[in-house]
C-alpha cells in the first residue's frame, strides 16, 4: 500500500462514525475495496474505538472483507487447483480461523501422510491400500469419530481434527481422501447424500478416467477392510433411494466434496444457533457453484 493509499484509508477509517446509513454504505465499500490489506488497520482501529457503533461496524467490515477473500480463493481453488483436496479443506476452516497458517496446518497433514507412506509396501492391491489408510488413521493414530461434537472447531475444522483426533464422519473422509490422493492413491468421496462411503476408482487412463462409471469398489475408512462391490452399492441405494438410486452411484469430485463439507459447517451452525454463520456458508457455496 503506497503512501497516497494508506492516507485515503486512514480518511476513511474517520468517517466510521457517520449516523448516515448509506454515507456508511459508501463508506464501508470502499474500505473493503481494498481487501485484506486493510484488515490490520481496522483491527487497530477497533482497539482504539470509543463508540460501540464504531467497533460493532469495524467488525463488520473485517468479517465482510474476511468472508469475500475466502469466496475468491474457494473460486480459484475450484477452477485451477481442485486436484488438491486437502487446500480446499484449509481454504474452508480459514472461515472459522482466519489467521490458519497454511505451512503449519500442511506440515501436520503431510506427517500423517508419511505414517501411510511407511505402511505401504510396492504393488499392493487396491484392497489393501485402502487397508492401511484405514489402519493408519483408525488403528495407529487412534483417530476418533465423534459426530456429537458441540462446535465447528472441535469437530468439522481441518486444524481441529489433526489436532485433537476427533471430528465427525464428513469432515474425516475429506481429511482420508485428501491423504490418499497425495499418496497417488485414487480415493474419491462418495455421491450418497446420507450414508458415508468413499470410492477407489480407476482407469487405464488416469488422465481421462470417468468417475461415474470408473468406480472398481466402495469403503467404509472407518471399518478397515469393509468394501462394497458395484453390485452390492447398487443393491443398498436401491434399498435406501428406490425411485432414483442410479444418482447416487459413482464418485463426486473433490469440488462436489468440498461443497458437502460446506453443508456440514453450515448445519453445524445452525445446530449451535449460529444463523448468520450458516447463510455465509451458503454464499461460500456459490463459489463452487460457479466453477
Amino acid at each position: 500500500m503506497d503512501t497516497k493509499e494508506y492516507s485515503d484509508l486512514a480518511n476513511l477509517m474517520e468517517m466510521l462514525d457517520d449516523q448516515d446509513d448509506l454515507i456508511f454504505y459508501k463508506i464501508s465499500e470502499n474500505i473493503q475495496s481494498y481487501g485484506p490489506a486493510a484488515i490490520p488497520f481496522l483491527e487497530v482501529a477497533s482497539e482504539n474505538a470509543m463508540d460501540d457503533l464504531v467497533y460493532s461496524r469495524i467488525k463488520k467490515i473485517i468479517h465482510s472483507i474476511r468472508l469475500q477473500n475466502i469466496y475468491c480463493e474457494l473460486l480459484n481453488w475450484g477452477t485451477l487447483a481442485s486436484d488438491d483436496l486437502l487446500k480446499g479443506y484449509y481454504i474452508v476452516s480459514k472461515y472459522q480461523f482466519p489467521e490458519l497458517d497454511e505451512q503449519y496446518i500442511m506440515t501436520k497433514a503431510e506427517a500423517l501422510k508419511k505414517d501411510v507412506w511407511l505402511e505401504l509396501k510396492k504393488n499392493m492391491t487396491p484392497f489393501e491400500e485402502a487397508k492401511v489408510l484405514s489402519k493408519v488413521f483408525f488403528e495407529v493414530k487412534k483417530f476418533k469419530v465423534n459426530e456429537n461434537s458441540p462446535t465447528i472447531k472441535d469437530g468439522v475444522c481441518l486444524n481441529g481434527l489433526l489436532n485433537s483426533g476427533k471430528g465427525q464422519e464428513v469432515a474425516f473422509t475429506v481429511l482420508y481422501t485428501g491423504i490418499a490422493q497425495r499418496l497417488g492413491i485414487p480415493v474419491y468421496g462418495g455421491l450418497m447424500p446420507e450414508e458415508i462411503y468413499l470410492t477407489y476408482v480407476y482407469s487405464n487412463n488416469p488422465d481421462h478416467f470417468d468417475l461415474k462409471n470408473d468406480v472398481i469398489f466402495y469403503l467404509n475408512p472407518f471399518e478397515v477392510g469393509t468394501f462394497f462391490s458395484n453390485e452390492q452399492m447398487s443393491e443398498i441405494q436401491e434399498s435406501l433411494h428406490p425411485d432414483d438410486f442410479k444418482e447416487y452411484l459413482g464418485a463426486c469430485t473433490n469440488t462436489d466434496f468440498i461443497m458437502r463439507l460446506l453443508d456440514t459447517f453450515k448445519h453445524t451452525y445452525i445446530r449451535t444457533h449460529h444463523p448468520d454463520k450458516a447463510d455465509d456458508m451458503d454464499f461460500l457455496m456459490k463459489a463452487l457453484q460457479a466453477v
